[in-house]
């Protein structure tokens, strides 16, 4: 019995001695090497998902990681907009079934940048989309924009949407480049002041 005890107890005691030597050989380290976790794959999904891809099938889109989602409209169930931003301008993101396609009149357009915004005129035409019998207009706002409407040529007052310094109005009146009273701009502020101006400055 002794025997048996003896040989049970060598026979484990070689048994740790190999997982000692495998455990050394497995976790010993590599000289000048550090090791680190892999940290979690953020995965963009939604509007962040659409503005990636206009981003990436832009032209020359400066900073191209610094652009984020601002206000979207569906035109029909395949086809929509997405007002795409970064701290200095803004661009316009067509989404064709659900993914976005790029950026409509194909490069950013410096001219309506958020540094040309004042407390006079917190807010600038940034481009429209001219229908038979509708018209989507697009604009940048400051962030203490809460609301904004157009008032067309027939003192009608359509109501936008308004997401992060973006907004979008759907009205039935075209935006003529040739003429700067076609549509005036109502914009709310946070404090409740509102501040009207003709949608082109």
């Amino acid at each position: 019995m002794n025997t048996k005890k003896l040989t049970l107890s060598l026979a484990a005691t070689a048994a740790l001695g190999v997982l000692a030597v495998g455990g050394a050989v497995a976790f010993a380290a590599v000289p000048n090497t550090t090791v680190q976790a892999a940290g979690p794959q953020t995965v963009a999904t939604g509007d962040a998902k659409i503005a990636k891809e206009c981003v990436a099938a832009g032209q020359d889109v400066p900073d191209p990681a610094g652009w984020r989602p601002g206000a979207r409209i569906d035109v029909d169930a395949q086809h929509g907009f997405l007002v795409i931003r970064d701290d200095k301008n803004a661009a316009v993101c067509v989404i064709e079934n659900g993914k976005g396609t790029g950026i409509m009149g194909g490069d950013i357009d410096s001219r309506h940048a958020y540094g040309n915004l004042t407390a006079a005129r917190p807010f600038d035409y940034l481009s429209s989309m001219n229908y038979t019998t509708e018209s989507i207009h697009f604009g940048i706002a400051t962030k203490d924009v809460t609301g904004v409407s157009l008032v067309g040529p027939d003192h009608s007052v359509a109501a936008g949407i308004v997401k992060d310094g973006t907004f979008i109005v759907k009205t039935k009146f075209a935006e003529d480049s040739n003429q700067h009273t076609t549509n005036h701009v109502r914009a709310t502020l946070g404090n409740g002041q509102v501040i009207a101006g003709p949608f082109r400055g």
